[in-house]
């Protein structure tokens, strides 16, 4: 398929002359915008680039093709544009977060070791110049990617330190100097991290053969970052400044259980987490107890993204036994992803509705994004996970986000079975587990731990007939200790050896005294019978 253009760096195309414009045609304003269609039409056109983006090009076909290999080693997300005619490129890239404020059409030597031009705003762009194209790209982002902002390596940087093709006698000094001069850089902060990879680069594209790992790695050594960061000042108080503080107390949905910000509940597949939110999710809409708590009466948004209108009717006419559903409770089946509009969803919602105070979202897994490139899988869960709780603290509102828990990785913990990182976990208020020792057991225990809820552990069981969840104590353990009592109790009370005494006793008037051995063999003449 031929390319036609690309909207989305390119906002009109303009005739021209050669590598200008065409006489009369201006590069500001919306005078003379075209379609690339129209434009094209001419034996020579250009582009002009929409605000936030910029033109790094490369006047040297070398250093054109080093690049490229960086660009493709990186997975840099960016448009190459080649001139036929000398095999110079132009790359375009975001610039919205300014990374880039000085733009020049002269040489700028780069944080990686590449000089370029810089340029933006309302600068012409050739396509065609003489019949001759400047398209299909020679390099592009992959279908739903989108275009990255400018990479720290091709950050403009004020030094004489020349890194381009450097070789023996050259690399060391480079890199050294280089990195003392990145590391004191205070107009752009590089990080260690940045200015490793930065180094990197430039050892792998820029020099005219690399340094061994272990020389690079003794160059970049940590006194060489001595001066990366200012110590940043305490962020303190004093006592009687402490003590004349108005601190709002932590607002709780559910009383001791659910506060406002982001809990997390798990327990492996097929557990009835399902029921228990939909009873929570009644409870809070209803304003009563669930599971022995209080609730403070609000609106709730439940998304069960895993279920249908008609099962969520079923469950809660079994859970209401015949009352009618409240209007405060509203409930969704599908949503946006956070990559593609979830929290904007969000939003909109707590606009159309402001009493909510409770968001339920049924499971973390349906609104779950992709990977950014490089990206760790902490750093995925923490990115994501972390936004969510940025949305429920702006708003002030309690979102329970329901995942699963993984085969115990350590039995005496279960927060630790959580699935995915610690990335999870770590932006989490509040978390709540459901564990079982075997899958058949009747009792379910429920332990709470967070930041404004102290440990707990409960005793649940599952009322099938009702589809609700009830709570049987305060204290797990007191409670299975007290189950076990009984169940030894009802074990003797239906037992033999209860029988046998009330025999011998019936056997002998009512009074009976003897050994165990006596008792034992009883019973065993009673079975035989």
């Amino acid at each position: 398929m031929s390319w036609t253009g690309n909207s989305k760096i390119f906002k009109t195309y303009v005739p021209g002359d050669g590598k200008k414009p065409a006489p009369g045609i201006t590069t500001k304003g919306k005078d003379h915008i075209a379609t690339f269609d129209e434009a094209a039409k001419s034996d020579s056109f250009g582009a002009i680039m929409q605000d936030g983006y910029i033109d790094i090009s490369f006047d040297d076909p070398e250093m054109s093709e080093r690049f490229l290999e960086m660009a493709e080693a990186n997975e840099w997300r960016c448009l190459v544009l080649e001139n036929p005619d000398n095999k110079h490129i132009h790359t375009y890239w975001k610039n919205e977060q300014g990374g880039i404020k000085k733009l020049s059409s002269k040489d700028q030597k780069l944080a990686v070791g590449l000089i370029a031009d810089i340029h933006g705003g309302a600068t012409y762009i050739p396509l065609r110049v003489h019949g001759v194209d400047r398209f299909p790209p020679d390099y592009d982002i992959l279908e739903g990617e989108d275009y990255q902002e400018v990479p720290e390596e091709l950050l403009p940087v004020n030094t004489q330190i020349n890194l381009w093709k450097q070789d023996q006698g050259g690399r060391n000094n480079g890199v050294s100097g280089m990195a003392v001069l990145l590391s004191h850089d205070k107009s752009k902060r590089f990080s260690k991290e940045q200015i490793l990879r930065i180094l990197n680069n430039t050892n792998n594209f820029v020099f005219l053969n690399p340094l061994s790992a272990s020389e690079l790695k003794t160059i970049l050594r940590d006194e060489t970052f001595a001066g990366i960061t200012e110590t940043p000042k305490l962020n303190t108080l004093n006592g009687v400044e402490l003590s004349q503080m108005d601190i709002k107390l932590v607002e709780f949905v559910i009383e001791g259980l659910i506060p406002v910000g982001l809990s997390l509940l798990a327990s492996p597949p097929k557990y009835g987490k399902s029921w228990l939110c939909l009873d929570m999710s009644l409870s809070v809409a209803y304003g009563r107890d669930f599971l022995g708590f209080k609730t403070n009466k609000s609106d709730v948004l439940y998304l069960s993204l895993e279920d249908r209108f008609d099962r969520l009717k079923q469950r809660a006419a079994q859970i209401l036994d015949g009352e009618s559903l409240p209007s405060s409770l509203v409930l969704g089946i599908d949503s946006a992803t956070l990559d593609n509009g979830f929290i904007e969803q969000l939003e909109e919602f707590l606009t159309a509705h402001p009493k909510t105070k409770l968001i339920i979202i049924d499971t973390f897994v349906k609104v779950r994004g992709e990977a950014k490139r490089n990206e760790s899988a902490y750093g995925v869960d923490s990115r994501e996970a972390g936004v969510i709780k940025k949305f429920a603290d702006s708003h002030g509102v309690a979102v329970v986000l329901v995942t699963h828990t993984r085969k115990g990785i350590d039995p005496d913990d279960p927060f630790v079975n959580i699935t995915g990182t610690y990335g999870v976990a770590g932006a989490a208020d509040d978390m709540i587990v459901l564990t079982k020792q075997k899958r058949s057991d009747d009792v379910t225990k429920m332990s709470v731990t967070g930041r404004d809820v102290s440990y707990e552990e409960f005793a649940l069981t599952f009322d099938k007939d009702h589809g609700k969840w009830m709570r049987r104590s305060d204290s797990f353990n007191d409670f299975m200790a007290r189950t076990e009592i009984e169940m030894k109790r009802a074990g003797y009370l239906i037992g033999n050896t209860r029988k046998t005494i009330f025999k011998l006793l019936e056997d002998n008037g009512g009074v009976w005294s003897g050994f165990c051995k006596a008792i034992i063999e009883k019973a065993r003449n009673m079975e035989r019978r």
